[in-house]
C-alpha cells in the first residue's frame, strides 16, 4: 500500500508505547534502534485509516548494526480473549528505524495501534 506523505512529526504516545514494546527484547543492534527513538518522526501513513506508518530518523542518531528489513523481534498481537489478531513489525533501512507495520489476521483491518499490554515480542533465530 502506498504512504500518505504528511509533515513530519512526533511519535505519538501509542507509537512510542509499542515501538519501546518490540525493541524491549534483545538483539544486535536493538540497545542502538533504542537510542534513536527521541530522533524519530512519522513522515507518512500506509493509509487514511491504517495505523502503520513510515518513519525517519533525525541526526544525530547511532546506526544499528541490522540487516535492512524487518528486525528479528516480532511483537504478536491478540485480543481479550487471547486469540492471535495480528503482529508488529519494524522495519529498518541502512541502520535507521523506517516503518512501523501492524499486519492483521481478522477480517476488520486495525485502525488503532494495539495496548502495549497485549503485545508479546519474540526473537526469531
Amino acid at each position: 500500500m502506498a504512504a500518505v506523505e504528511h509533515p513530519p512529526r512526533h511519535l505519538q504516545a501509542a507509537e512510542i508505547g509499542v515501538l519501546k514494546k518490540v525493541l524491549s527484547v534483545q538483539f544486535p543492534g536493538a540497545e542502538q534502534l533504542r537510542q534513536q527513538l527521541p530522533q524519530t518522526r512519522v513522515v507518512g501513513r500506509w493509509g487514511s485509516d491504517s495505523p502503520s506508518v513510515d518513519l525517519e530518523v533525525v541526526e544525530p542518531f547511532p546506526r544499528a548494526e541490522v540487516s535492512d528489513g524487518v528486525i528479528p523481534a516480532i511483537g504478536a498481537v491478540k485480543d481479550s480473549s487471547g486469540e492471535l489478531v495480528g503482529e508488529l513489525l519494524l522495519w529498518v533501512s541502512d541502520g535507521c528505524l523506517s516503518a512501523l507495520e501492524y499486519s492483521w489476521y481478522t477480517d476488520e483491518a486495525p485502525v488503532v495501534l494495539p495496548d502495549p499490554h497485549d503485545v508479546t515480542v519474540a526473537v526469531e533465530q
